[in-house]
């Protein structure tokens, strides 16, 4: 009767899975049931998955028992007890915005990028639920270059693939420009509206965005703060109106990470501007703007690099010299799910962890000792060594 949910493994860890996706999904609902008549459905179904995981007595059994779950740690959740993913453990992902009411926090984005799950429904039943809440990256990721590789054009498919890493965001204007001077193809859906969460109304009604200063997407607007969703993109900013109802609004940076010489982000009109959805940002963005930057830092050393070569059988073939290199980088919030994707299907490259990431390196190294992994630091060392022994 539930193989629908379970699937042919039901294994403690591929229940952890269902609920921390069903928790997910009914987060979402729970945000926009003001918007949605069918959210609280969807957030009841979401209870029954949770159910059902948990068994008999234990865990929420009403919706709003469920929403209650989600405004504290999902570690206190009986099926997530266990868990020694602390990204699970720690994450809380209802919290009130200041008027009573309840957002989704950062934690529920991060999860959203490692734990989404489709959960037994017809494709097309729920279609104002965003991507990011029902689909795994894989998928999200195959259907995004499904119209890249049609081709089977290498050099096609780099430049479309980068076009959408450069310019995930912009003034519809430029996109079109953009399209035709270098003939690029883009998946399907393209370039959307900015999420208006993303977006700051001045007093006089003009409209702005800011892109982030790592991956150009736009930053979240919650009330005065603004930043990027994607956590180690981690600049804090402080917004203020311009002198006048009409003038552009101004950032100043309020944290204390790192690097502090980042340029501030200029405010952007909005009302002609268009971006890649969630999940195409999060899963072809996010580590695309990483794989750009490992490359530029490459070949500032003196290596040639070649971007995802055989259509990105891998991420980085890398040449120094009579030396070659091939790398896959590997950029998830949660070491235990890259464990879990990594057991699942080999990579074809060394895995390496960019700088943000490289905390993960014990983890990977005592889950997979066979695995080539290295870290960013690691291999620039390497790869400065290959040059100077050339």
């Amino acid at each position: 009767m539930t193989q629908w949910l379970t699937g042919q493994r039901d294994d403690p860890a591929e229940r952890a899975h269902r609920v921390v996706a069903a928790s997910l999904r009914a987060a979402y609902a729970w945000t926009v049931r003001r918007q949605r008549r069918d959210a609280m459905r969807e957030v009841a179904r979401m209870t029954g998955v949770v159910m059902e995981a948990h068994g008999p007595g234990n865990g929420p059994v009403t919706p709003l028992e469920l929403v209650g779950c989600l405004r504290q740690r999902l570690g206190e959740m009986p099926a997530l007890a266990a868990s020694t993913d602390e990204t699970i453990a720690r994450a809380v992902l209802l919290d009130s915005d200041g008027d009573g009411d309840d957002r989704l926090t950062t934690d529920a984005y991060d999860l959203a990028c490692e734990y989404a799950l489709p959960l037994g429904e017809p494709p097309g039943s729920v279609p104002w639920m965003p991507t990011w809440t029902r689909m795994r990256a894989d998928r999200i990721r195959g259907e995004t270059f499904k119209a890249l590789i049609e081709s089977r054009n290498q050099a096609s498919y780099v430049a479309s693939r980068r076009f959408l890493i450069e310019h995930p965001a912009a003034a519809l204007s430029e996109l079109r420009r953009l399209i035709s001077e270098t003939g690029v193809s883009l998946p399907a859906g393209g370039y959307i509206d900015i999420p208006a969460d993303h977006v700051h109304r001045s007093p006089g009604g003009e409209r702005w965005w800011w892109p982030c200063a790592f991956c150009r997407w736009p930053m979240a607007v919650t009330g005065t703060t603004v930043r990027c969703r994607y956590v180690p993109h981690a600049a804090v900013y402080q917004l203020a109106d311009g002198r006048t109802a009409r003038s552009r609004p101004k950032l100043s940076r309020v944290d204390e990470g790192r690097p502090r010489r980042l340029a501030t982000p200029v405010a952007r009109p909005a009302d002609d501007a268009r971006c890649v959805d969630f999940g195409v940002w999060r899963f072809v963005v996010v580590p695309g703007a990483s794989e750009l930057r490992i490359m530029r830092e490459l070949e500032d050393l003196g290596a040639a690099v070649e971007l995802w070569p055989d259509l990105d059988r891998y991420d980085l073939h890398v040449r120094v010299g009579e030396r070659e290199f091939r790398i896959d980088v590997k950029e998830y919030r949660s070491a235990h799910r890259l464990i879990a994707d990594l057991r699942a299907r080999t990579p074809a490259a060394r895995v390496l962890l960019p700088a943000t990431h490289e905390h993960q390196l014990g983890t990977l190294r005592t889950a997979m000792p066979s695995l080539q992994i290295t870290t960013e630091t690691k291999f620039l060392t390497e790869v400065r060594r290959a040059r100077r022994a050339r």
